[in-house]
């Protein structure tokens, strides 16, 4: 009898091969990497940690906007928050909020018109000359001195300097900020490969919060420019100013924090990093980078990836009880909330409310406030919370991508349907679970779902082509039989 000759095409191993090529080429684009991610956000959400008890935070939410008034408020309301927060001893006070921008009163340039068309000097500045020198050049200059208002009317004079003094509330924050001595504020680089040099250069009090980092091939990420920098009046009086920067993942998921940018010769810290800096009363010359591996913080070491981002631990809230304990600004400027809960303290201050700031798609919330998570990425960096990628785990991956193409190629055609299931079955779930403990347990995160991914689309395919072919093979069996029987009548 002669053997039927199979086309190598046709066979099982080269539909495993096909299918297994395919795949590969498939996990490295947006559909796998996606279902990779979201096999991630499910291990975080199932992985539990208690959160630092150091950080507390104070939300503009509704009811603050409701009884304060429209957002933004005069600036003075902030100052007012400071000075009591440090009042209270807060450790470190962290306004999430850009102060990118002076903000001038509609009248206040009508006041400084007015004091100089009137030659009023501003209560600080009188201040800060003190009271005129008595002397014969000085009484000279006032004998040819032209009259002016300040001198023949001091009423007017006092009421210039009030409503000045009550107007600037730019320099009012400044000196509340100044008081306190522990704000850091955020700034916003714009990321992007610098083709030549900064067109200005970076303020001082900006600069003063750069850090040295080992050289080689590997870099924090760069950026070329500042999006939202610091008044001056405010720079010049806070304590550390970091970056906000957010870094979305493929799917526009934020699920890490970097840690440090890089901007020209020098990088600069996340603001998340600066704050449990000053929290542990260090600054940034005790924040040392190794790209690529980790960042130290003092004897604290934060594993980051090639671009120098931690994977944050995000904290789940239980029971009903937030991970964070949330206050209403409201509800602390009027004294309902007791200041002396906020004593040693990192308290974060920054937009709740809908409309008001930017809300972030995180592994456990789809709407998570930029306070927020400064809260989990703080304690993250605090409790040695986060989540790594080994570099192992690149070859860990795929090795089990070749485990699984060659059980494809090798092995599932030769074996029964109902044992090739149970081994199927078996291997889906130690991948499977594989990821999970090592998330959940370990913090360890590899990536495991492409080749969970093959194992799965593989046996199918090879299963229905294998029932296929012998379902065919059976009709013209049947047909075959049916022929030799007409040709016997």
């Amino acid at each position: 009898m002669k053997m039927a000759k199979v086309d190598f095409w046709k066979s099982d191993w080269f539909v495993g091969l096909l299918v297994s090529i395919i795949i590969l080429i498939l996990g490295m684009g947006d559909l796998l990497q996606s279902l990779e991610r979201k096999a991630y956000d499910l291990g975080v959400g199932m992985t539990s940690r208690a959160p630092s008890d150091k950080i507390a935070v104070i939300a503009i939410d509704k009811q603050s906007i409701d009884n304060i008034g429209r957002w933004p408020w005069s600036r003075e309301v902030m100052a007012d928050m400071v000075d009591k927060l440090s009042a209270a001893k807060a450790k470190v006070i962290a306004p999430v909020i850009f102060y990118s921008e002076p903000q001038i009163d509609a009248g206040f340039s009508y006041i400084n018109k007015l004091m100089g068309a009137c030659g009023v000097t501003p209560a600080v500045v009188q201040a800060a000359l003190g009271p005129p020198v008595d002397s014969a050049e000085a009484a000279a200059a006032a004998a040819t001195a032209t009259p002016s208002v300040a001198s023949s009317c001091p009423q007017i004079t006092a009421l210039l300097q009030e409503a000045e003094q009550k107007l600037n509330t730019d320099r009012r924050l400044g000196e509340a900020f100044a008081k306190a001595g522990n704000v850091a504020l955020p700034i916003l680089f714009r990321i992007g490969d610098p083709l030549g040099r900064p067109d200005n250069p970076l303020p001082d009090y900006i600069s003063r919060n750069g850090i040295k980092f080992a050289g080689g091939e590997l870099a924090p990420l760069p950026t070329i420019d500042l999006d939202a920098g610091v008044i001056d009046t405010l720079g010049r009086n806070v304590a550390a100013i970091g970056h906000l920067n957010v870094t979305p993942d493929i799917d526009g998921g934020i699920r890490t924090e970097a840690l440090v940018l890089g901007h020209f010769d020098q990088a600069f810290p996340a603001l998340s990093l600066l704050v449990a800096a000053k929290s542990l009363n260090l600054g940034p010359a005790d924040i040392q980078v190794q790209p690529g591996q980790q960042v130290q913080l003092g004897r604290l070491r934060i594993a980051t990836d090639l671009d120098t981002r931690m994977y944050t631990f995000f904290y789940k809230d239980k029971g009903g009880v937030p991970a964070f304990p949330v206050d209403s600004f409201f509800d602390v400027k009027t004294g309902k909330i007791p200041l002396e809960k906020y004593k040693d303290k990192i308290v974060l201050i920054g937009p709740t409310a809908a409309g008001v700031g930017s809300m972030f798609v995180t592994p456990i919330s789809s709407t998570m406030p930029a306070v927020l998570m400064q809260a989990h990425a703080v304690s993250s960096i605090l409790s040695e919370h986060f989540f790594v990628a080994p570099d192992w785990g690149f070859w860990a991956e795929k090795l089990a991508f070749l485990v699984v193409a060659i059980y494809l190629i090798v092995l599932l055609p030769r074996l029964k349907a109902g044992t090739a299931a149970v081994i199927t079955a078996g291997l889906l779930v130690l991948l499977i679970g594989a990821h999970f403990i090592l998330i959940t347990t370990q913090l360890l995160w590899l990536q495991l779902m492409v080749p969970a991914t093959l194992l799965l689309v593989g046996h199918v395919l090879l299963t229905t082509k294998r029932f296929l072919v012998a379902e065919r093979g059976k009709e013209r069996s049947d047909l075959e039989s049916a022929e030799s029987t007409v040709c016997w009548d």
